[in-house]
């Protein structure tokens, strides 16, 4: 099985690879660059200045240094989305909330 994520502790990047494909857009939100293959699929997603996030939220940032797994739940939520990161670090798991208001449908980069 193949590593899906990545993080990065120079930059404080986390980056999680969900599908393959041809990327055909990218969004940016606040610490957020999510990148899209057609059909509205989410192919990657960055959570830059992750560990700052991570304390913002109450959540000790360690976790990203020994991450095993990773992975991202995405869904429409009211005016919006809501993205989860599920980090897992030997048994810690964590379930990270990020909440995207959207006032339009956002407009993919190409």
């Amino acid at each position: 099985m193949t590593k899906n994520f990545m993080y990065d502790d120079f930059s404080d990047r986390l980056m999680i690879s969900c599908n393959e494909g041809d990327v055909v857009g990218s969004l940016r939100f606040l610490n957020l660059n999510i990148d899209f293959l057609s059909g509205n699929k989410i192919a990657n997603i960055e959570l830059i200045k992750a560990s700052s996030y991570l304390k913002s939220i109450g959540i000790n940032p360690r976790i990203l240094e020994s991450l095993n797994q990773a992975k991202i739940m995405f869904k429409p939520c009211r005016n919006g989305y809501l993205i989860y990161f599920i980090l897992k670090a030997g048994k810690n798991i964590e379930r990270i909330p990020y909440n995207i208001q959207a006032i339009e449908k956002p407009l993919l980069i190409q």
